[in-house]
């Protein structure tokens, strides 16, 4: 009978916490063999379990784990962060390591650990940038005040409460502080009748890149088994998928700038599903089909095709409406009609995401090149791609429009029921036509400039914004003429700002001294004169 090599683990954390993981470990799977933090000496583990409870900085956490890669070269660290991190919301930092967790069940525990010495990570989606974080409003001027005034009032309570509670404070002494007691809160208490509907200090919805979900842990950690890019793909690809098969959107026409937020729900969540699967059919396609001969000769019409596809298909099959007494298929006329020839500068090129899925290698991200496993390229390959779906089927979706402007009766097929009057259907696409046109010629340039990028998810059934820091040098050498005019002002207003500002803090400068030296000493003459003059008046 062959015998199993038993696993071997060192945990490094408090020592009550590492005896009862330990515990719950063995009691799971007795292939194990443990070794806690003092036990260290001539060991060589194949996993390394590091727990943190709470940090200072991130500097120090990614030193300390450089140092037991130092000395343990040979094991995997599998590093995770429980307790007060988890409590307070703080980041946990982007770690070089083969697993990552968030205050994880012994469960997923024993499992990462079976992953991970078979070669394979585990990581927790920490740093996902379409996460719901809570963020406070900014005060107005009287909440301001209020909130200070009731600050003063708890410090001076706290201060009493001191010399009240100590035994060294008279008995005289303390019935004085109790009465002042008395007036603080009774203070206190009157500020927050009057006023205290004014500091409504709740917290908005934002949307940020470096927040921890705390809903649907399970679902936000990712199990890679074998490194594999196509295996990596596929599990974007689920994520996704899930992610968006749903009709619960809630869409503000009056504020909105997308022109997808305007179809039916049922046929947002079609398009971007439909679009997905023809990327997963085009990448496995090109896998499988193009071994031996380069496939970007032929990749614009691939991409094309795409689109064409989704559009397409964008009912069922079989569906049938009636054109000039006709009855024809919608997707073929759709398919017909549509050019899908437009492009979006602010989604990342295809051929960037697609060839490093293809050719199993790092993608070139921001002049770095990153492995499709780690935790950073996983979450970066997940939101360019999303990216690229939605803005994509955005360019769609004003396909569509532009059809139905010309065949009304077909708005109430695709067009939400909310814009499917005429007057509502022409000023929402006008409302987009507008922004987009400011969009390209003025902000867009701004934000290569500034090197952001802007990027469209769908959170909490919101279509939403945010922005993040790429370098786009190459896309600025590509602007037009009035664009670059747009970035030159803005150059001119960073190159004339300190000036400016040092001119008017010089002029308002000599303006003080020209009131106070000059027209001060002119006003005490004249103030002195009458005096004088009201003085040999009197004694006349």
């Amino acid at each position: 009978m062959e015998l199993i090599k038993k696993k071997s683990l060192l945990i490094i954390a408090p020592s009550l916490i590492a005896e009862s993981l330990s515990l719950k470990l063995t009691s799971l799977d007795n292939n194990l063999n443990i070794s806690l933090n003092g036990n260290t000496k001539g060991l060589n583990p194949d996993l390394i379990i590091w727990n943190i409870l709470n940090y200072q900085s991130e500097e120090l956490i990614r030193l300390e784990l450089l140092r037991l890669k130092e000395r343990f070269d040979e094991s995997k660290i599998l590093v995770i962060f429980s307790g007060e991190l988890i409590n307070k919301a703080k980041v946990a930092p982007t770690l070089n390591s083969e697993g990552l967790l968030l205050n994880p069940s012994v469960d997923k525990v024993l499992e990462s650990i079976n992953i991970i010495i078979e070669g394979g990570r585990v990581f927790d989606l920490c740093n996902n940038p379409s996460v719901k974080n809570n963020k406070v409003k900014e005060l107005t001027f009287n909440q301001k005040l209020l909130s200070s005034g009731l600050k003063q009032i708890d410090t001076e309570i706290n201060y009493i409460f001191k010399y009240v509670n100590s035994d060294s404070t008279p008995e005289f002494y303390k019935f004085i502080l109790k009465g002042r007691l008395r007036e603080l809160i009774t203070a206190k208490s009157f500020l927050i009748f009057l006023w205290g509907n004014s500091l409504e200090l709740y917290s908005e919805a934002i949307y940020t890149e470096n927040k921890i979900n705390f809903e649907n842990k399970d679902n936000n950690t990712i199990f890679i088994k074998n490194k594999n890019s196509i295996e990596i793909w596929d599990l974007i690809l689920k994520r996704l998928s899930k992610r968006y098969n749903t009709t619960n959107f809630d869409v503000d026409f009056n504020n909105s700038s997308i022109i997808l937020s305007g179809m039916k729900k049922e046929f947002i969540s079609r398009l971007i599903c439909k679009m997905l699967d023809e990327l997963d059919n085009l990448i496995k396609n090109i896998k499988e089909n193009y071994k031996e001969k380069d496939y970007k000769e032929d990749f614009n019409s691939l991409i094309e095709e795409l689109r064409l596809n989704t559009i397409s298909n964008i009912t069922e099959s079989y569906f049938r409406v009636k054109k000039d007494g006709e009855s024809i298929s919608l997707n073929e006329y759709i398919h017909k009609e549509v050019t899908c020839n437009e492009i979006d500068r602010e989604s990342h090129d295809s051929i960037m995401f697609i060839d490093p899925i293809i050719k199993n290698e790092p993608i070139d991200y921001d002049g770095k090149f990153l492995p499709l496993y780690e935790t950073e390229s996983f979450i970066v390959l997940e939101n360019i791609i999303s990216n690229w779906i939605i803005r994509n089927c955005n360019l769609l979706a004003s396909e569509v429009f532009n059809i139905c402007s010309s065949w009304p009766e077909l708005r109430t097929i695709l067009i939400n029921p909310q814009l499917q009057s005429t007057r509502s259907f022409e000023r929402f696409r006008n409302n987009i036509n507008n922004y987009n046109r400011w969009h390209e010629n003025i902000y867009m340039p701004i934000y290569l400039y500034e090197s952001k990028r802007e990027y469209i998810d769908i959170i909490d059934s919101k279509f939403t914004r945010y922005y993040k820091n790429e370098n786009r040098e190459k896309e600025l050498e590509n602007l037009e003429w009035f664009q670059k005019q747009v970035t030159l002002l803005v150059e001119i207003r960073d190159a004339i700002a300190p000036q400016l500002e040092i001119a008017v803090k010089y002029i308002g400068n000599l303006l003080v001294s020209f009131l106070t030296k000059v027209v001060g000493k002119a006003i005490g003459l004249v103030g002195k004169g009458i005096l004088q003059g009201l003085g040999r008046s009197s004694t006349k």
